[in-house]
């Protein structure tokens, strides 16, 4: 994809680009939908940190609370938690999640070869450990890892250590099992197809679909950003894209080439006439910054370290207007949360106001005291 549809691409600005962005990405303004609409509209959120999970769900929704979140994975089950792209756990909309590991879970697995092998989970020992997965799950329901290892210790299977986890990882990206409710504080694994009901509503074109929620989620961007957060081979990253090239409009943002979708066209004019500033408080590894191959839209360079300081770690980072003003931590004592925040700048009297509202809100949502100090 080296041309634009046969069209001269849009020219965007930093600003507008980064607009556009808040707008996919559900940030510009808060929605009263439910957490399963939400999951949907962005592709996914990162669930590694079950905390920062629930925090991109509250940045982008109003009214919800941490709590009705889990409601919705664990009792209306209008989103679940697996592990999906890259290879990593995502909470995803139910709706989505068989046909979605179909076209991605092949190529994970086929991306976890190597270390499955260091660790001796060969295909000789994962299918007997599936037969033996399926029927503990079938006769007990919701099992955590430590049970499960029982399980396989009896018949002689791997039962300690990363092996453990590369099979439950396995299982999963193969639709077998996904993560049930949490039990004495411990996660637990049920079977996919008991714990949803049966959805046969699977796209026509899987691939193109893919890369369709993709953009719609993260426009403007790129084949290697999508590449970057599918976990898909460049090859086939480009394939998807190509699919709904038709779809696209070609645009640069200070010299670079991305694509956005077509009817995106038309909030050009919106996103140049709203002046108002936004200020959001962004959980770690939130989809916002998570997404793309190249962050400095979102991060300035020679802030890039501080926000993304390697080992896949992106931190909570506080944003105005889409760019990222400061980074926080939060510490729990018993009912009372305190964030601090590290700034990159002075903070003016408009963003402290905004963290105001942004840690109150954030207290609301997880039923705690918060208060926030500077760094």
């Amino acid at each position: 994809m080296t041309r634009y549809g046969g069209k001269l691409p849009l020219k965007l600005t930093g600003g507008e680009a980064r607009g556009l962005r808040l707008h996919s990405q559900h940030l510009a303004k808060r929605e009263s939908i439910d957490a399963g609409d939400l999951v949907r509209k962005i592709a996914a959120v990162q669930a590694q940190d079950l905390v920062a999970e629930l925090l991109a769900v509250r940045v982008r929704i109003t009214g919800l609370t941490a709590v009705e979140v889990e409601k919705a994975r664990v009792e209306s089950r209008t989103v679940v938690r697996t592990w999906a792209m890259r290879g990593t756990m995502h909470l995803l909309a139910s709706k989505d999640v068989r046909w979605v590991l179909r076209f991605v879970g092949p190529f994970m697995v086929r991306k976890a070869k190597r270390r499955q092998r260091e660790l001796g989970v060969t295909d000789d020992i994962y299918r007997p450990a599936v037969r033996v997965l399926r029927r503990a799950l079938e006769k007990d329901g919701a099992l955590t890892r430590r049970q499960i290892s029982e399980r396989w210790a009896v018949q002689g299977l791997p039962s300690e250590g990363q092996a453990v986890v590369y099979l439950l990882h396995w299982s999963s990206l193969e639709g077998i099992i996904c993560f049930g409710p949490t039990v004495g504080g411990e996660s637990t694994h049920v079977l996919l197809d008991t714990w949803l009901e049966d959805d046969i509503s699977e796209p026509a074109d899987p691939v193109a679909e893919f890369a369709r929620r993709y953009v719609t989620a993260y426009a403007p961007t790129t084949p290697e950003d999508f590449g970057m957060w599918s976990g898909l081979p460049a090859r086939e990253a480009r394939r998807a894209f190509q699919a709904i090239e038709r779809e696209l409009a070609g645009v640069t943002v200070d010299g670079v080439g991305m694509w956005m979708p077509e009817s995106y066209v038309g909030l050009l004019n919106t996103i140049r006439e709203d002046v108002r500033p936004s200020l959001r408080m962004l959980g770690a590894f939130d989809p916002y910054l998570l997404g793309y191959r190249v962050r400095e839209l979102g991060v300035a360079p020679e802030l890039l370290k501080q926000v993304h300081p390697g080992g896949g770690i992106i931190r909570p980072t506080i944003l105005v207007d889409g760019r990222a003003i400061a980074t926080w931590t939060r510490k729990r004592s018993g009912r009372r949360l305190t964030i601090t925040v590290s700034p990159f700048e002075s903070l003016s009297e408009q963003a402290r106001t905004g963290i105001d509202r942004e840690v109150e809100d954030i207290g609301r949502f997880l039923g705690l005291e918060a208060a926030w100090n500077v760094e």
